[in-house]
């Protein structure tokens, strides 16, 4: 009964926010102009839908079905707002939906939400700098993957850190800082705490290239195991005529402390390298980044989110040494009237505490097509693989194809049909699944945009 209270109140204030949101969407246009000059960029959304979702499930000799009909309301919001030097980065959206299962009548609700806001204070004049950070995530804590988005835990991180400047040159910047965080989940998540103290050294070479060296210790607390993380390394980056380069070398050493009383050490070679190209119409990026650290690190280290490109979903995991390669592009004009998006990345991680080694691999492709000045085709494929040891073998897979039609009802207002395909296939203890999901939606959105 409790569970249930607690799943309704969560249910009412994630309702109330996307109700908040949908009036928002109605009127803010009418503000729009005043709200301008403070505004670099604002944009966002509120929808209605119904939907129909059918669930087929491999049971070996048999096979399960499930239809479900659904509705549900959904919004969204992202963008940056600056004054003076104050400036807060947002992105965020959330769905709430209620389904009834066909086969035994029953009525349940499912919400989620997803997405990450930083605020900054940067006075070129002071040497004070301060930051806030909130980021609420989906997460798996082990090997899986689930049809249903919505099925995941949902994990929130605070976050708050300061830093002081001094200049000991022209070309010179000395950065003392601090930072600590927090994440609070529920169900089998843990809670998560950690702090890290860094100082960061960086002189101009030239007019376009930097090298700089920092160093930093890092404290983290979980619920059966201390971990305290150094860190230095070596960087230069550079801005090209057509992007940028960047190259760093360092090393991480970790003391481990168990519950037990048990203690281990673990040392690495790290660093990265990067090189990205950008044009009028379209960008690309190569990255490799070699690191030690775990869940709990990541609250606390001075990196803001990179808001293009949030993840659907966020492993947990305990002290790792992780190997991993993006490659992303971008093209604004593959056709007069078409996007394209591709993405790759896979990534080696070998735990320091039991000795594990997984590979993460996930890949997709985004097309866009503006079949009218009013009508829209969207077609997107996602696919996300785990292996173990062996490299070539994947133990779990999900594949995702999204097919979305939307037509312009109005300057800010559109109607769209959305067809979601899931499929799941595992060498693991438990059946393959696919999933089908059509939708129909109703979109009012608004867009602000304006200059300092």
């Amino acid at each position: 009964m409790m569970d249930r209270r607690a799943r309704s109140a969560s249910n009412y204030r994630l309702a109330t926010l996307l109700v908040g949101s949908c009036c928002a969407a109605w009127s803010i246009t009418v503000n729009a102009q005043s709200l301008s000059d403070d505004v670099t960029a604002l944009s966002g959304s509120a929808s209605v839908f119904t939907d129909v979702t059918h669930t087929r499930t491999d049971r070996g000799n048999t096979t399960d079905t499930n239809t479900e009909p659904g509705l549900g309301v959904s919004g969204r919001v992202g963008g940056t707002l600056e004054k003076g030097a104050n400036a807060l980065e947002l992105q965020y959206g959330g769905t709430l939906r209620t389904r009834r299962d066909s086969a035994n009548g029953e009525q349940s609700d499912t919400s989620s939400i997803r997405g990450a806001s930083r605020y900054t204070h940067f006075d070129p004049g002071s040497r004070l700098d301060f930051n806030l950070g909130h980021t609420v995530s989906s997460v798996r804590n082990n090997t899986g993957f689930v049809v249903n988005p919505s099925s995941y835990d949902t994990q929130n991180t605070l976050s708050a850190g300061a830093g002081l400047r001094f200049y000991p040159g022209d070309l010179s910047t000395l950065r003392f800082s601090g930072k600590a965080g927090r994440s609070f989940g529920k169900n089998e998540l843990n809670d998560q705490e950690s702090a890290t103290a860094s100082s960061d050294f960086s002189r101009r070479l030239s007019e376009r290239s930097t090298g700089s060296l920092n160093a930093s210790r890092s404290w983290t607390k979980q619920a059966s195991v201390d971990i305290t993380i150094d860190s230095a390394q070596l960087a230069y980056n550079r801005q090209t005529e057509n992007g940028s380069f960047g190259i760093g070398l360092g090393g991480s050493r970790a003391d481990t402390e168990l519950t037990g009383g048990s203690a281990s050490e673990s040392e690495a070679v790290t660093g990265f390298l990067a090189r990205t190209w950008v044009s009028n119409d379209w960008s690309s990026s190569v990255q490799y980044n070699r690191r030690m650290s775990n869940s709990a690190t990541d609250i606390s280290l001075n990196r803001p989110p990179v808001f293009s490109f949030l993840p659907d979903t966020v492993r947990i995991r305990d002290l790792v040494i992780s190997d991993s390669v993006l490659i992303t592009h971008n093209n604004q004009r593959v056709c007069n009237a078409c996007n394209l998006g591709v993405y790759g990345e896979g990534a080696l991680l070998e735990s320091q505490i039991s000795g594990a080694i997984i590979h993460e691999y996930r890949a997709g492709i985004n097309l866009g097509y503006q079949l009218t000045t009013l009508q829209r085709l969207n077609v997107g494929y996602g696919w996300q693989g785990d292996a173990h040891e062996d490299a070539g073998v994947i133990v779990d897979q999900i594949h995702r194809i999204t097919t979305s039609w939307t037509r312009q009802l109005a300057e800010y207002t559109t109607f769209g049909v959305e067809f979601n395909q899931s499929y799941l296939r595992s060498r693991l203890a438990r059946n393959d699944q696919n999933q089908y999901v059509l939708r129909f939606v109703l979109s009012r959105g608004f867009a602000l945009s304006g200059q300092r």
